[in-house]
């Protein structure tokens, strides 16, 4: 497959945040991963996982990477068998054929400039040769990023880096959780559509769309290992450092892209697990990992309304 093809695909139905965060937050593709319910030795300890608890209910958090490569062993004994004691799999949208022909749509309305309109005219020079060379090293047309939103060539030239890295939807936690979820029954419920994910980047100031395809350009040309960097720490469950990692990463690209896509997102999640709280039986919840970060992360505000949060 080459390295465009792996963007169409990767694009999709992308929901996430440049070099660190497309790898962490949602995107949506079509081919489920073959279910694979046996815990793998080599993932131990495995990834982070939070139990939140009161009385009569416990929600278990699992800050999820949304594009891995094959080789990343994470389906550790622990996550297993919490997602095993879940009544519901709740995930961040839908990741079947019809919501990645939604997003696709969505991303050629929302996510293109108005006739005439170039990408460049819109950089500084600096940025605008920076745009040039990435294209030409991911092999991406660039007259057609041209004719892209920033925010829209951001995602484009994280996916096709992520991509040519080797990174896949298809090895991707959601793609595992929802076969498990096929398989064992378990209902699967989201907290948001694919329409709402593409839209909050429609609703980007343009300051903040620009910002955000600099600090993507940057982390792809100057901090390139990071993507593997990343992808090591979330599996090992060294989530200090990880968290770290990425706040640094989502602090570059702005206050408004944080705010948007992962401080207010967290407050209405926050919320819907309240609710699932409030009732009885258990649920697992899988989110991108930056959603676990930092005071605003959904442990914290959970632990901030008085339930018992354990872990990582």
């Amino acid at each position: 497959m080459g390295a465009i093809e792996g963007v169409r695909r990767l694009v999709r139905a992308v929901g996430a945040i440049g070099l660190a965060l497309v790898a962490v937050l949602a995107v949506t593709a079509c081919t489920p991963a073959p279910p694979q319910p046996q815990a793998d030795p080599a993932a131990e300890p495995g990834p982070s996982l939070w139990r939140v608890s009161d009385e009569d209910s416990v929600v278990w958090l699992f800050g999820s990477v949304h594009v891995l490569p094959r080789a990343v062993a994470w389906r550790s004994a622990r996550v297993l068998d919490a997602f095993a004691a879940a009544d519901a799999l709740y995930l961040e949208t839908q990741t079947d054929a019809a919501a990645a022909a939604i997003v696709a749509r969505l991303l050629e309305e929302e996510g293109t400039l108005p006739p005439a309109a170039r990408l460049t005219d819109r950089l500084s020079a600096q940025s605008a040769a920076r745009l040039r060379e990435l294209a030409a090293t991911l092999d991406i047309d660039v007259a057609v990023l041209e004719r892209m939103r920033p925010w829209r060539a951001a995602l484009t030239l994280s996916t096709a880096f992520l991509a040519k890295q080797g990174h896949a939807a298809e090895a991707g936690v959601e793609r595992a959780l929802e076969a498990l979820a096929a398989e064992s029954g378990t209902p699967v419920r989201y907290f948001e559509t694919p329409q709402a994910q593409i839209r909050l980047f429609g609703r980007l100031s343009h300051q903040a769309e620009i910002a955000f395809l600099v600090a993507s350009m940057r982390q792809i040309q100057d901090e390139s290992a990071d993507a593997e960097r990343l992808d090591v720490l979330w599996a090992s469950g060294r989530s200090d450092e990880l968290g770290a990692l990425l706040m640094r990463m989502i602090d570059e690209a702005g206050p408004e892209l944080a705010d948007a896509l992962i401080h207010e997102r967290n407050a209405a999640w926050a919320d819907e697990i309240d609710t699932v709280l409030q009732g009885e039986g258990a649920a697992f919840v899988a989110v991108g990992a930056a959603h676990m970060v930092g005071e605003s992360g959904l442990p914290a505000r959970l632990a901030a309304r008085g339930y018992a949060v354990e872990g990582p």
